[in-house]
């Protein structure tokens, strides 16, 4: 799954300025913007950015992982459910198929989401299916 626009999500905790780039002509060039909403190009974004998804994932009760932080995971009885995070995509992976449907409704509602379907790539590896197995390239 994707997030549109993710560091978009998180209002600044703080108080951030930054002048106006080259492009933008003003009569008073020593005026400068108050950002009100996080940013890609801003050094805290996506500190903030994974908070919030945090957040929101433990909310739905996942665990995260200590031995890697981008890894959420949720037992409940018979249902596994794993989020596995790398900045603004996700790998939504468990055992029942309801419980998956569930939990994507209710990122969606958190988060403007984008379900990419079967994972074929990630990071450069192809993920290939067969009756054999899983294979990873």
């Amino acid at each position: 799954m994707d997030v549109h626009n993710a560091f978009l999500h998180e209002d600044l905790s703080e108080e951030v300025y930054m002048r106006l780039s080259s492009g933008f002509y003003i009569e008073r060039p020593a005026l400068v913007c108050k950002l009100h909403k996080f940013f890609y190009g801003l050094k805290q974004a996506p500190r903030c950015w994974f908070s919030k998804l945090a957040t929101a994932l433990r909310r739905y009760d996942f665990v995260q992982s200590y031995s890697d932080y981008a890894l959420f995971t949720l037992c409940k009885g018979q249902v596994r459910l794993h989020v596995l995070v790398y900045v603004d995509d996700l790998i939504l992976l468990g055992n029942d198929f309801a419980a998956i449907s569930s939990f994507k409704q209710y990122l969606s509602s958190c988060f403007h989401m984008k379900d990419l379907s079967k994972l074929k790539y990630f990071l450069g590896v192809e993920v290939a299916r067969s009756q054999e197995g899983i294979f990873l390239s």
